[in-house]
């Protein structure tokens, strides 16, 4: 008697050469979620260590900030309004950015970097400190940018190799699994039903004698 849910067993021909099939598929899904497990944990650690990068970012942000506020406070002081106004739009001469893709195991991931080209000397008090500053920040913030872009990337990635790793685990590999045993089961009914009735038919010839 074969007692397996028909939802749990694949819809195959009960062949000898179905058997070899179902055994190397089940192997080969075995090594596929072997090999997934392994990435999914260096997914998670890759991430951890993003989340550690971005955590630092964000405060060095914060802390640049602030320094850039009390150079603002001064040089406002200093040169009044359109004087630090002036020094804002000169701030950014000879900053770029330059757009690119980065690849974390496999994953793509926007990134950017700050590229500085030769500008004008400027001889203001206290505006060296204030440009500096300005600048820090702007490529903080841009690295901020692209480490954050990096956890949702890596997150999206996790989520998806979790998804093919579970399906794995509970419903594939176990589907292979009952339908290898029941083909077995089968077999094995067969050859006892074939021995049945050849020991039938012997005892028929043996009375027949």
């Amino acid at each position: 008697m074969l007692w397996f849910a028909m939802s749990s067993v694949l819809r195959v021909r009960p062949t000898k050469i179905e058997l070899i099939r179902l055994k190397r598929r089940k192997a080969l899904a075995e090594k596929v979620h072997r090999i997934l497990r392994e990435r999914l944990t260096i997914l998670v650690n890759e991430f951890l260590v993003r989340v550690r990068e971005a955590y630092s970012l964000r405060r060095t942000v914060n802390d640049l900030v602030f320094n850039l506020y009390n150079d603002s406070v001064l040089l406002n002081s200093v040169y009044g309004e359109y004087g630090f106004q002036y020094f804002r739009s000169i701030t950014v001469e000879g900053l770029r950015a330059v757009i690119g893709v980065e690849n974390i195991m496999g994953v793509k991931t926007r990134s950017a970097v700050v590229k500085h080209s030769k500008t004008i000397e400027y001889v203001y008090p206290g505006f060296d400190s204030f440009r500096d500053g300005a600048r820090k920040l702007i490529e903080a913030i841009i690295e901020l940018g692209r480490a954050e872009q990096a956890l949702i990337a890596l997150g999206r990635e996790i989520e998806r190799t979790k998804r093919k790793v579970n399906a794995l685990k509970y419903i594939i590999i176990p589907r292979l699994a009952n339908t290898i045993r029941y083909l077995n089961m089968k077999f094995e009914e067969r050859e006892r039903e074939e021995k049945a009735r050849l020991k039938r038919i012997k005892s028929v010839l043996e009375k027949r004698r």
